[in-house]
């Protein structure tokens, strides 16, 4: 065997230790892809424990959102029954008070009558006994109106005892819208406010980023009434980006957390974030 011959014969014995070396890497690393799918603790399980998960947290959020919509609808029935009843009582004392005015001015008018009637008795008096029966007459008058005078008198009072009544119960009234516009305020919502949860129209920009705990900082808050778990759209340029949930809130600015199943892109500081978008 020549010199050319024993260099073949190494060079195969060299590439068959390679080649044997690269199977049994191969042969190593090689995985049954089936199995980790269809085990119990596969993959194939692992998505179906999620999509379980999903649905019942789905059907939390309706009954939820369910109940928030009742209680909405009844507070809205008491406000209009209160400012309907505000309404009939204002009405009551408009007339009330229209009623007085009209007592105030006739017992005035009666007045005025008993003085110039007084007036006329007593020149009367002075008069010789041929007018005695007109002073009696005048005198029946005088009292006849001074009944009626009395009785009209009674009438104001009690009317006035009414529009005491009134008047109280319109402090009543007022009191309680009063407290019922504590009881919103203190609660941080805001009746001009959508009615069905949904944060108002606002718009703020992305502060910070903690890409490892995929969290944000914008620059809107509790005082542009936002609250937490609100959603919030993400833009650049006109371009969704992605959506963000609010996890926490300050009165000028809200943590949120990044949303990865709506990117479409990667956030960046100074994207615009808004509450809704068209």
């Amino acid at each position: 065997m020549n010199l050319l011959g024993k260099s073949f014969s190494v060079l195969i014995l060299l590439l068959s230790v390679v080649f044997m070396v690269l199977a049994l890497a191969v042969n190593a690393s090689h995985r049954n892809w089936r199995d980790m799918v269809l085990a119990d603790d596969g993959l194939k399980a692992q998505i179906e424990s999620y999509e379980r998960t999903n649905d019942q947290l789905r059907e939390a959020r309706a009954r939820t959102q369910a109940e928030l919509d009742r209680e909405k609808a009844a507070r809205r029935t008491a406000l209009a029954a209160l400012q309907t009843q505000l309404d009939q009582l204002e009405s009551q004392l408009r007339e009330s008070e229209s009623t007085v005015q009209q007592l105030q001015a006739k017992n005035t008018e009666l007045a005025q009558l008993d003085r110039s009637r007084a007036e006329e008795l007593e020149k009367l008096t002075a008069e010789t006994t041929m007018l005695r029966s007109q002073i009696r007459k005048e005198q029946q008058d005088r009292d006849t109106l001074f009944a009626e005078t009395l009785k009209l008198t009674d009438d104001m009072n009690a009317l006035r005892g009414i529009v005491q009544l009134q008047e109280d119960r319109n402090n009543q009234l007022l009191a309680q819208v009063t407290r019922y516009k504590e009881v919103v305020d203190a609660a941080g919502l805001n009746i001009n406010d959508p009615l069905d949860g949904a944060p108002p129209e606002r718009n703020g920009n992305v502060l910070v980023i903690n890409r490892p705990r995929k969290l944000v900082e914008v620059s809107i808050g509790y005082d542009d009434g936002l609250r937490e778990g609100h959603f919030l759209e993400v833009t650049r340029g006109g371009r969704y980006v992605t959506r963000l949930r609010v996890r926490d809130t300050e009165p000028d600015r809200s943590v949120a957390e990044i949303l990865n199943d709506y990117s479409e892109g990667t956030i960046q500081e100074g994207d615009r974030v808004d509450t809704t978008i068209e």
